[in-house]
């Protein structure tokens, strides 16, 4: 079957955007956030909510988990979740400041 110069473009370009995604889609899959990484130190992140700065985030409460925020993929009894905001797995009892409670939870 023959195709024209133009179908061939467009699958071309098609499939070239399809590869490009591949890196961050293995790395939302793969990689759990750590405290070190630049932009989770900038949003304040902790592996454990309890470890918080209280003094330098005044509206964090105890509550306030990873596995109860809105952003969270996890199901309640799994210990990593993948964190829609980070794109990456982040633990049930972690904490950042971009908390988002889940409603009527």
């Amino acid at each position: 079957m023959k195709q024209s110069r133009r179908t061939f473009i467009i699958k071309a370009v098609a499939g070239v955007a399809a590869a490009s995604m591949l890196p961050q889609v293995a790395r939302a899959t793969n990689e759990k956030l750590s405290e070190s990484d630049p932009y989770a130190k900038s949003m304040g992140f902790k592996l454990n909510s309890g470890e918080v700065d209280k003094a330098k985030y005044k509206r964090w409460t105890a509550e306030q988990q990873c596995s109860k925020c809105q952003l969270w993929g996890g199901k309640a009894s799994d210990e990593y979740g993948e964190c829609s905001f980070f794109e990456r797995y982040t633990p049930a009892g972690g904490w950042c400041k971009n908390f988002k409670a889940v409603k009527n939870a």
